[in-house]
């Protein structure tokens, strides 16, 4: 089920007549009207993106109609990992899953890629139609990513140098190997245990 959103509706418009508009690229289960604009249910997710591109924009009785997914709880970007997909097709890849709702973000890396949804339902609604089947003479495997990519993660921290053994410690600003103030050095020399030489270097302390 697919709630729309239709906007901007002319006073002349009627229930029926917005069913009817709807209807033409798949059923429609609900249809409401409050005031200027109308909620319209439609039991497909492909049927209802089709819907949303075509009629968007759509001039009913003269006046152009504002046509979306309405927004509701389960919004929030979903990210799909797709497997067995070759690289140079990312605009096919994200052609193919705009049929199942609105696609935010989509990159091929290796032979396979990550496809942003941008929300759970239609998320879902492309693992059950796309996962296992034949895309580009290979039949891919949907579904929800589960973690960063390993890649991604060692762009964000460089190895470390090779001398640290796997090792880098935390850089502060203004770091670097200075002496101690001579008022740490006096406090030091002045806990030196018993039979201690009071003229010793300061470094002996250390």
């Amino acid at each position: 089920m697919v709630k729309i959103f239709v906007g901007n509706l002319p006073r002349e418009s009627d229930q029926e007549e917005i069913k009817a508009l709807f209807a033409e690229h798949g059923t429609v289960t609900e249809c409401a009207i409050i005031k200027n604009y109308a909620f319209i249910h439609m039991d497909d997710r492909k049927a209802a993106t089709k819907a949303i591109k075509t009629l968007h924009l759509y001039k009913l009785h003269g006046t152009p109609i504002n046509v979306e997914a309405s927004h509701g709880k389960n919004q929030g970007s979903i990210k799909l990992h797709v497997a067995n997909v070759e690289k140079g097709i990312d605009d096919e890849l994200r052609t193919l899953f705009e049929e199942y709702g609105s696609v935010t973000e989509c990159a091929i890396v290796k032979n396979f890629a990550f496809v942003h949804m941008s929300n759970s339902d239609e998320a879902m609604d492309a693992i059950k139609g796309l996962d296992n089947t034949e895309f580009q003479g290979k039949r891919i495997h949907v579904q929800i990513s589960k973690s960063r990519p390993r890649q991604d993660e060692r762009e964000d921290y460089p190895p470390p140098p090779p001398d640290r053994g796997g090792y880098w410690p935390p850089r502060y600003p203004g770091e670097g190997h200075e002496p101690p103030p001579p008022s740490f050095m006096r406090g030091r020399l002045g806990h030196m245990p018993p039979g201690s030489s009071s003229t010793a270097s300061p470094l002996a302390a250390f």
